[in-house]
């Protein structure tokens, strides 16, 4: 059975680089894409705003209608039993803005079977 540190990293790495790519660029049920990674009681919180299970299913279809390719790439990645700590780099092309380039440094925890369940995160433009 693997240790809580091993299902904590990869569920975060789950997170960051297949839901991220997933979420923007996949024709899959977004409903499944959030629930894949992600418990029901959700809440990911970015720059102060907060979002649950259902608004991160909604993020979706903007996502999907702007974003024409993306990367993201995993800098640092900290754990520490259910929780993780990562600073990451995004790179997208957006349908109307061009490439845009963010920063992320996300804070997390992760539930017991190893689907994330808090989000802190803090993103500014690279």
């Amino acid at each position: 059975m693997p240790q809580t540190a091993e299902v904590t990293e990869q569920a975060a790495r789950r997170l960051l680089i297949d839901y991220t790519r997933d979420i923007a660029q996949s024709e899959e049920d977004p409903a499944l894409i959030v629930d894949r990674a992600m418990t029901a009681d959700v809440v990911w919180v970015t720059d102060g705003n907060a979002l649950t299970r259902n608004q991160l299913i909604a993020h979706a279809a903007p996502t999907r209608k702007n974003v024409t390719a993306g990367e993201l790439t995993i800098d640092e990645l900290l754990v520490d039993g259910h929780r993780f700590a990562a600073r990451c780099r995004l790179v997208a092309e957006h349908r109307n803005l061009g490439s845009v380039r963010m920063d992320w440094i996300l804070m997390g925890e992760v539930a017991d079977d190893g689907r994330v369940r808090r989000i802190h995160q803090l993103a500014r433009p690279a």
